[in-house]
């Protein structure tokens, strides 16, 4: 049978609170629901936040809040999800792409602050695989920023969270990412100001939206577990790293020194990726491709001009990597980074 890239780290613990939550016979928006955005908004330092059932209705009603309007400019990373790019052209804004840095797979700071103009109506950060920037010495713009975690939640450096920088922050919950609810997102607000404009959005639309007790009592569950889960990543991901090292190929690299939540294990191949991925396949480990359904994948030419980024999309694969592998598929992975061809 063979090892997926990606699975749900879901234990009995999660399990029992979902189904305490079922046999109170209140599953829609509640309890729990309350309990785990009280989690998101101490952790991220936030004034507001809703649990929804939608990642891309997340993304639009965070652009309403921001007051966007057809024209107005966005600015944000090739890299990230195509669902942004799908709002984007809903709302028809306009997107400003800037190549990424090739050790980090996302845009150095400074990069997205040169784009700012008068059009400029938001900067999207969102940082790849528990990459986050150093944010202690960077002025916030004029302009407001949404700050996408999905990929990096837990991650800290220079004493700085990821999620404490963003007017908006969002969180991807869905059965692949570093805390699941089986599906959904959150979306927060930091300042009062956009508080109030969250809350005046959310008026617009009934409860269907909003994420049920029950799929919330499954992420508040593994939310209290993830530092637990932390240093199992943590364990494996320098297992692999030593292991990796002893070929050619190479990694994306962050701050070493600091905090790093290891969503997955990219590798920058160096070489034919398909042979690689066959090799892997006939030892039963599954990889894919690291920026599958990004904007660039999608929206390849005239509009997206960035070759680092276009390199990423066609040599970096991922490795499985999280806390339920378990010793024998660990040293099972760790034996086929060591010998990539």
């Amino acid at each position: 049978m063979s090892i997926p890239v990606f699975r749900p780290s879901i234990k009995r613990k999660e399990m029992d609170s979902v189904l305490s939550c079922m046999v109170s016979d209140h599953i829609g928006p509640g309890q729990y629901s309350e309990q785990l955005m009280d989690e998101f908004k101490q952790l991220c330092a936030v004034k507001s936040g809703f649990l929804l059932r939608e990642y891309e209705r997340t993304i639009e009603i965070a652009f309403l809040v921001l007051g966007l309007k057809a024209g107005m400019e966005i600015i944000l990373s090739p890299l990230v999800p195509d669902t942004y790019l799908h709002i984007i052209r809903k709302m028809s804004l306009v997107p400003v792409f800037i190549d990424v840095n090739p050790s980090t797979a996302v845009p150095d700071l400074d990069e997205y602050l040169d784009k700012i103009n008068d059009k400029t109506g938001v900067l999207l950060l969102m940082g790849a695989f528990g990459y986050q920037w150093d944010f202690s010495k960077w002025e916030h713009p004029e302009v407001p920023v949404i700050e996408d975690i999905s990929f990096n939640f837990g991650s800290v450096v220079s004493d700085i969270p990821a999620g404490h920088t963003g007017d908006l922050v969002i969180m991807r919950l869905e059965p692949n990412d570093l805390i699941t609810t089986g599906g959904g997102s959150a979306l927060m607000a930091r300042s009062k100001i956009h508080s109030d404009a969250l809350q005046d959005e959310m008026k617009n639309f009934d409860e269907t939206i909003l994420l049920s007790d029950m799929n919330s009592a499954l992420g508040y569950s593994q939310i209290k577990e993830f530092e637990k889960n932390f240093e199992l990543r943590e364990e494996i991901y320098q297992l692999f790293l030593s292991s990796l090292r002893k070929g050619k190929h190479g990694y994306l690299s962050g701050y070493q020194d600091e905090k790093t939540i290891r969503s997955s294990l990219p590798v920058l191949v160096k070489g034919n990726r398909q042979e690689i991925q066959k090799y892997a396949q006939k030892k039963n480990v599954e990889t894919s491709l690291a920026f599958k359904g990004c904007c660039l994948e999608e929206e390849l030419g005239d509009l997206i001009v960035c070759p680092v980024a276009e390199t990423l999309i066609l040599n970096c694969i991922l490795f499985p990597l999280y806390p339920s592998l378990g010793k024998t598929h660990s040293e099972t992975i760790a034996r086929i980074l060591a010998t990539l061809p």
